[in-house]
């Protein structure tokens, strides 16, 4: 178990330095080109000094290289998604997203590869695509704008300024306006923002996307091929294409990566390597029935719960709904298997 908590640590981890990046206003491409860099050269490094294997190898072909590039083109563009929501949705409500956006790769494998899923898991994936909708509303969701540095303005021409609300426009990022509805709470309510849902929604479908390049790979050429190195060599892409962005950048404008998003990009690789290896080795350890949905449940409810405490990321009674419905989901999508699975985990610990 130790591994599997150490992988849903690093996964939440990632989610962290996502909200700090945003904070500081580092660019993300270059972050997100830094990570993969770290990731590869942390990987490389323990392969060399054989601390991990890869025990099939990988047999390169134009269609397992195609794969690649696809997967990495998603990868980094999904972390680039994922970046983005975290500034403008909160870190928990766009790690449950991400998390629900598992009801893909069970369509794709019910749709394209005949695997029909059972009656739990339908039910899995009508609460997890519902789950979507009910994190994604954003109409009571608090903003992290600072009521010291909100400019209070006269309430608009034919509105009304009652006793329990008052109109406030308050600064956002990037230098768009953000108008929110103070409560007698002393809450920051934003309107509805369509922005938002289309954030969320391209999040949703990234992860998905990528998951469905997971399967295929298995699918195609898991019998002959190292899973492990097949990752690497999306990682190794998603540096390329993150590279290409950084380098026309850099000499187009004269703007190269600072210390902060050397330094965080760094540690960002270090995680999300740590997030894939300890994943991995959980699965050694634990059949994946166990792993899968746990995992992606600690990490859910664990998120929300950093969220809250160290961003003051108001969730809504729908929002809560959403991430209800989302763990509900998960454990639906694991099917039957998970409570013979946790009789193992915990006959492994007594063992133990």
């Amino acid at each position: 178990m130790l591994f599997l908590c150490l992988a849903v640590l690093c996964s939440v981890s990632i989610g962290m330095i996502f909200k700090v990046a945003g904070q500081r206003q580092l660019d993300r491409t270059a972050l997100l080109t830094i990570n993969y860099a770290a990731a590869v050269g942390v990987a490389g490094v323990l392969i060399a000094i054989g601390g991990r294997g890869a025990a099939n190898g990988l047999t390169l072909s134009i269609p397992l290289l195609l794969l690649g590039v696809g997967t990495g083109a998603l990868l980094i563009f999904g972390f680039f998604m994922l970046s983005v929501a975290t500034d403008i949705a909160g870190m928990g409500l766009s790690i449950g997203v991400m998390r629900v956006s598992v009801v893909i790769p069970f369509l794709a494998s019910w749709l394209i590869w005949a695997e029909e899923p059972s009656i739990l898991q339908m039910a899995g994936m009508t609460c997890a695509g519902v789950s979507f909708f009910l994190i994604a509303s954003q109409k009571h969701t608090h903003t992290e704008v600072s009521r010291t540095q909100a400019t209070r303005e006269p309430v608009s021409a034919g509105a009304e300024e009652t006793s329990s609300s008052r109109v406030q426009t308050a600064p956002a990022r990037h230098g768009e306006a953000v108008t929110a509805v103070e409560d007698d709470a002393g809450l920051d309510v934003p309107e509805p923002n369509a922005r938002v849902l289309g954030t969320l929604f391209i999040l949703f479908l990234s992860g998905g996307a990528v998951d469905i390049t997971m399967k295929t790979f298995q699918e195609s050429f898991g019998a002959d091929n190292s899973r492990f190195l097949f990752l690497l060599l999306a990682f190794g892409i998603s540096f390329l294409i993150g590279l290409v962005y950084v380098l026309q950048k850099g000499f187009r404008t004269g703007q190269w990566p600072g210390r902060g998003t050397w330094m965080w990009g760094i540690g960002l690789g270090i995680i999300n390597y740590g997030s894939l290896e300890f994943l991995l080795r959980a699965l050694e350890q634990l059949p994946g029935t166990v792993v899968f949905p746990i995992n992606n449940i600690s990490i859910v409810v664990l998120a929300a719960l950093l969220g809250v405490a160290f961003w003051q990321e108001r969730l809504s009674r729908t929002n809560l709904w959403g991430l209800g419905l989302a763990i509900l989901g998960l454990i639906l999508l694991s099917d039957v298997d998970l409570i013979a699975g946790l009789q193992t985990v915990l006959s492994f610990a007594t063992a133990a």
